[in-house]
């Protein structure tokens, strides 16, 4: 008999062996079996699906009555997870799944699934999963933020270890008296260059550059509001941001019930090491500009257009949204011209937010009636273009609710994307496998450490982006910064701003006129006469 002194003596690694060896041991034999041909119902859903090598471990519980639960956790390779227990919940050990994990890239996962019932065990068919030689980036950073009716009361911005189930906060709003903030942005899924922009309340854009974290000041006389929707250029130095005059209203529509809408918007660029915004007429014309998003080799600033609208309420909340591109040269300063890549009156949907594949191969992007916030349309789906055809589809991972922002993984085998198919009403991260076949496979949620959780959890999951790391910011080191002055952003001053919306706005409302000594720098297009 081993007393308890010599089992703490034992060497970690063998204690943990010494108990898993134990519990085994304990197990009750499963004996005269009787097979049934239905498969169980399990929460979440983790049959068929492809899953990274990487993950944390898929928790989940069986939707079915028994004294006993017996699961068996398998593949080719390595040593087989056992969990036998009264309760239904599934609780995989974080070490032995990764083991198990890591020795089978490219293997079935098989899990055997027994019940005990009136004395007698039952042997369910097996559920079976495939398990990619591809990774996922270890982290995912999402706001957490009630349904809009709430407004931003108790908004987050949360980062995830997909590796395991550890969850920290970088920023919560209740240290800024609840003020509202916009969606991040990483430049190449670095997690030490971010942008964040935060509104009402010590207002600002923070840039994060390493382990300095700047606010800026981005309110020019030129622009018509400080910066907005973000998008990083690749390169780290460029930050595409629109600029907008927004409405939000709510409708006696039972499929959307509210929707944002732009009065006006333009899409402007900032360049971190000179601290100017710079623009061209092409991409701050009298049509809204919004939604930037960079190609990755850093070449192309794609955006979605939609006509002028200023107080015109039905064209405005009605808008059909195309997407356009256009090239900027950051060494000279200048732009190309814009090409159009999909026609919104042409094809009878609004597209909105545009995310190129890390190959530039693909497209992918929401389609939607009218508008552009997706989030809050129910018909909304993802669409996926081959941009060396231009042919596009509707992806066979939607649902009947709505299925909006996504993003790439960096190896661009993975896409998290926000659905509301759960329970219609909140989102969460789902993640789908795109295969060197141009195949997406069935997507699975983000795996929690309880399996009841996604049943009980009250608020969305938004604008999940992929990092390769942990973002090394916290509710009080923003909040130091937020406190602070700030630093003004410089308006280029080669632009002739007579070409923003912003400012045909601003003069068309306040009487401000522009200034007449700026000119263009846009290519092939001459400078305008003076007045």
């Amino acid at each position: 008999m081993m007393n308890t002194h010599s089992i703490f003596n034992i060497k970690p690694i063998a204690l943990v062996v010494f108990i898993f060896t134990i519990t085994t041991a304990c197990n009750e034999p499963i004996t005269n079996v009787k097979n049934v041909d239905s498969k169980l119902q399990i929460f979440p859903d983790y049959d068929s699906i492809v899953i990274p090598f990487n993950i944390a471990p898929l928790n989940f519980y069986i939707q079915e009555d028994a004294e006993k639960y017996h699961v068996e956790i398998s593949s080719i390779e390595g040593q087989s997870i056992v969990i036998q227990q009264t309760a239904p919940e599934i609780s995989i050990p974080v070490k032995q799944w990764k083991t198990l994990l890591q020795k089978n890239k490219g293997n079935k996962l098989k899990v055997d699934i027994y019940l005990k019932k009136s004395q007698q065990w039952f042997q369910y068919p097996a559920l079976s999963d495939s398990i990619a030689a591809d990774s996922l980036n270890p982290y995912l950073v999402y706001r957490l933020i009630n349904t809009q009716y709430a407004y931003s009361k108790d908004m987050q911005l949360a980062q995830r270890n997909l590796e395991n189930f550890d969850e920290s906060l970088i920023w919560e709003n209740s240290s800024n008296n609840e003020g509202c903030f916009n969606c991040h942005s990483f430049s190449n899924y670095n997690p030490e260059k971010m942008s964040l922009h935060l509104r009402q309340y010590n207002s600002g854009t923070l840039i994060l550059d390493g382990k300095e974290l700047k606010k800026l000041n981005t309110k020019t006389p030129y622009t018509m509001s400080a910066f907005g929707y973000a998008a990083s250029n690749p390169d780290g130095e460029l930050m595409a941001y629109s600029v907008n005059i927004f409405n939000e209203y709510f409708t006696n529509s039972t499929q959307n019930l509210n929707e944002v809408t732009d009065q006006a918007s333009d899409i402007v660029v900032y360049n971190k090491k000179t601290n100017t915004v710079t623009t061209s007429p092409k991409i701050s014309s009298k049509n809204r500009e919004n939604f930037p998003s960079w190609s990755p080799d850093g070449k192309w600033l794609y955006y979605v257009s939609a006509g002028e609208a200023f107080d015109d309420f039905d064209s405005r909340y009605y808008s059909m949204y195309s997407l356009c591109k256009i090239m900027y040269d950051k060494a000279s300063n200048t732009w190309g011209e814009v090409d159009t890549v999909f026609n919104a009156e042409k094809e009878g949907k609004s597209i909105t937010f545009p995310r190129i594949s890390p190959d530039g191969q693909y497209l992918l992007f929401c389609l939607i009636d009218y508008g552009y916030f997706s989030i809050n349309h129910r018909e909304s789906d993802l669409y996926l273009m081959d941009l060396t055809t231009g042919e596009y589809s509707r992806l066979d991972i939607n649902s009947a609710e709505n299925d909006s922002y996504h993003s790439w993984s960096k190896n661009g085998r993975w896409i998290v994307f926000s659905s509301k198919r759960f329970n219609d009403l909140y989102t969460a991260p789902y993640f789908s496998y795109f295969d060197s076949h141009g195949k997406f496979h069935k997507p699975f949620i983000l795996p929690q450490e309880d399996p009841h959780f996604y049943e009980t959890y009250l608020k969305n999951f938004n604008i999940p982006e992929f990092v390769d790391g942990k973002v090394n910011l916290n509710p009080l080191k923003i909040r130091n910064a937020l406190y602070g002055n700030g630093l003004d952003v410089v308006f280029d001053s080669t632009v002739n701003v007579d070409a923003l919306s912003g400012a045909s706005w601003i003069q068309k409302h306040s009487g401000q006129e522009a200034s007449p000594e700026k000119h263009y720098q846009v290519t092939g297009q001459p400078e305008p006469a003076k007045k």
